[in-house]
């Protein structure tokens, strides 16, 4: 087949077929003077149209153009953007043709969303900010670090991953996040936030102490500026002075959690002129020869300008400018992150500086930002649910979460209970919660990612005689580890710990998988550690945490639709302390779950039964304290025991494990083996196919006990 060529704006040619060329030099980029010293060889700075499986096993050169006939064949034309296969063909572009392929790339990302209905708006954001930055900077010899995946939309597209795009987060698709394992213009893994500037200087200081000059850009959020680490990485950047960029996304014009409540910041002439004389090289040079003089007129009239400077300058800027002037960071902005020309010309002044220290771009961006210069499209325009905690947004729609039935429980509880407050930490609020907030406005605290704030916080707020419940993602809770053991368990504090996103979260894959809770916070000595198997367990256990007082309790929940189609909210009833129950009995097998895997315990007993096995099933419940009765009754009434969780190795299985090896139980007959999940990263795919993975559906529950019973070609048959 012949390639079919077509004119295009600009004076781009592009082919439907075929290798795309370089494109004529169009900007004199010299003012952004590239590294000298550094190693060229191993980057393809040309990728060709067809890609390639590198070492990292992932496909990591992506032609730019999509196959005709394929996932793209509806979308609107972009004709600049077809012919950009890596971030060196923005070189050749003009400010014109840099706004045309900024409007292609938010005209792309708003079509994909609408055939995958999966959320980019927050990269929508950012796409300016995105071109400029790789027009300016030269990935991936210079490093190009985002605290938020979510905002790295653009960035992939530009780095050559365009024609996977739709299969973001699913099974063997491109990652939600930034990842060092799918190519090399990620330095560094983007996942919970605030790890781009802590990371980004380490890179340059080994940059300084192996005398290269590669440059190092951190692009950080607003919700990034709500969390300790950035503050700490920000003061240590201005300590040690080395070269770095720090862009700060401003999406909300506020640097205030309270958006509503305190000024916006404006954009105007004056601000933009002013952003371009902060980074304009002469005034820097201007500036350090001024701190010179001082300096030798004496060290308190040195600090008395750099004082003055300092707050002359936070007059000019918004509020919080001062600020990071304070923590040693020059500041530059408010800058318009939607006008390239601005961006490109004070990004361009930053690069050139090579003795510049740490500097921090305030850039101003807007999410619900349309295409200025290409034609308006149905698909700019279609709403799209918020889907980011759902692998598929009509489950979301018509399903109840577990998430749906706790908020309801929380709200009842609270209704009953005038001491009942609520503290949330972590990426996004869930929406159940918005329910609580409505009903107790006054009870409710939302602390973003600041989640060790949030844990001791929730410590104080029980000292003063309240009851919190703190209720933060499994994977989020990693982060406030240490407040948890030193700040509520060693202090016997009753905190009320509501962990959500526990387990396996699907699309959003190891980086949001919640897998080690039930380890970490089963060791603690004063936690009381348990774990729903449906809705209506979950009910009760939110009563049950409403009258602990006397130390702290947690319980966890996962991600995903509810068991019972017509449920209806109830009123708890507190559980026992440490106490299961038997769902099912029989006499050759016994199957003992903890948390939602009790429900794939109760499909393995049906799966066994069609081969003339009588299995028990019990549900937990507790994993710390365990029910010691119900486990000797297991071991005493059955030959093969079974533990299932979705959990790392060291949870549920291993105090079981450390009860029936004391108590003397594995000194008979009963033969004991733990289902965990495996001791790897299990890659973003669909909730069933993670599962499936990792060995925990009811299908492998039955072969495992099949196994046990030696008839070990009926469980590969169920498992095959």
């Amino acid at each position: 087949m012949g390639t079919a060529s077509a004119g295009y704006p600009f004076g781009i040619t592009a082919h439907s077929h075929g290798k795309v060329g370089a494109l004529p030099r169009r900007v004199d980029c010299s003012s952004s003077s590239f590294p000298l010293n550094v190693e060229l060889s191993r980057i393809n700075l040309y990728p060709c149209s067809g890609s390639s499986i590198t070492s990292k096993g992932l496909v990591s050169r992506l032609g730019s153009l999509p196959n005709i006939d394929d996932f793209f064949w509806e979308n609107v034309p972009t004709p600049i953007l077809d012919v950009v296969e890596n971030p060196i063909h923005l070189k050749n572009l003009s400010s014109k043709e840099l706004k045309q392929l900024a409007d292609e790339i938010r005209l792309e990302l708003s079509f994909i969303m609408s055939k995958t209905q999966k959320s980019f708006k927050s990269s929508l954001s950012v796409v300016e900010l995105t071109v400029a930055i790789h027009h300016v900077f030269h990935a991936p010899v210079d490093k190009i670090l985002w605290d938020d995946g979510e905002q790295t939309h653009a960035h992939k597209i530009l780095t050559g991953r365009r024609s996977l795009m739709h299969t973001m987060r699913e099974k063997n698709g491109l990652s939600g996040f930034t990842s060092r394992f799918e190519s090399d213009y990620d330095p560094f893994g983007a996942g919970h936030g605030c790890n781009s500037i802590s990371a980004g200087l380490g890179m340059a200081i080994a940059r300084d102490i192996k005398g290269k000059r590669e440059r190092i850009v951190a692009v950080i959020s607003n919700e990034t500026t709500m969390a300790g680490q950035v503050y700490e990485a920000m003061s240590n950047v201005g300590y040690l002075d080395s070269n770095m960029v720090v862009i700060l996304n401003d999406s909300r014009h506020s640097l205030h959690l309270k958006t509503e409540e305190g000024p916006k910041t404006s954009i105007s002439a004056l601000s933009s002129t002013l952003s371009k004389l902060q980074s304009s090289k002469s005034f820097r040079k201007l500036r350090e020869v001024a701190k010179g003089v001082t300096k030798k007129i004496g060290r308190g009239m040195h600090e008395l300008a750099a004082k003055v400077d300092e707050y002359a300058r936070g007059m000019m800027g918004p509020l919080g400018a001062t600020l990071f002037e304070e923590l040693g960071l020059y500041y530059i902005g408010p800058v318009d992150g939607h006008n390239i020309e601005d961006l490109i010309c004070v990004l361009r002044e930053v690069a050139s500086l090579d003795s510049m220290g740490p500097v921090l771009v305030h850039v101003i961006t807007e999410e619900n930002r349309e295409p200025e210069n290409s034609q308006k499209s149905e698909i700019a325009g279609r709403p799209l649910e918020d889907s980011s905690n759902s692998d598929s947004l009509p489950s979301r729609i018509h399903s109840l979460t577990y998430s749906d039935c706790f908020g309801e429980a929380l709200v009842a509880e609270a209704m009953k209970d005038k001491d009942i407050v609520t503290v949330h930490a972590g990426k996004q609020m869930e929406p159940s919660l918005q329910l609580f907030q409505a009903k107790f406005p006054d009870k409710f605290f939302d602390m973003g990612i600041a989640e060790q704030h949030a844990v001791t916080f929730s410590a104080g707020l029980s000292c003063g005689g309240l009851k919190p419940f703190c209720i933060i993602p499994s994977t989020f809770l990693q982060r406030a580890y240490d407040q948890v053991v030193h700040d509520v368990d060693r202090q016997r504090i009753p905190v009320r710990f509501v962990i959500t996103s526990a387990g396996l979260v699907g699309s959003d894959g190891p980086m949001q998988c919640g897998a080690f809770d039930i380890t970490f916070m089963s060791c603690l000595p004063n936690m009381i550690v348990m774990a729903p198997s449906n809705e209506d367990e979950l009910v009760h256990m939110v009563a049950t945490a409403a009258q602990v007082d006397d130390r702290p309790i947690c319980f966890r929940y996962p991600r995903g639709a509810v068991v019972q189609e017509d449920y209806s909210i109830c009123c708890g009833i507190p559980i026992e302390i440490g106490k299961g129950k038997v769902l099912a009995e029989g006499k050759d097998v016994a199957l003992l779950g903890y948390g939602a895997m009790v429900q794939n315990c109760l499909k393995a007993r049906s799966l066994l039964s069609t081969l003339g096995l009588e299995v028990t099933v019990a549900d937990a419940r507790f994993c710390k304290p365990l029910d010691i009765k119900l486990l000797r009754q297991l071991c005493q009434n059955h030959a093969f025991l079974i533990t299932v969780e979705e959990g790392s190795i060291g949870g549920f299985a291993s105090h079981v494990a450390q009860f029936i090896a004391l108590d003397g139980q594995l000194d008979g007959r009963i033969k004991w083996r733990p289902i965990v999940l495996p001791d790897n990263y299990i890659e973003h795919a669909s909730a069933d196919e993670q599962l499936n993975l990792a060995g925990l559906t009811g299908h492998h529950i039955a072969a495992t006990a099949l196994s046990l019973l030696g008839r070990n070609r009926e469980a590969l048959l169920l498992t095959s």
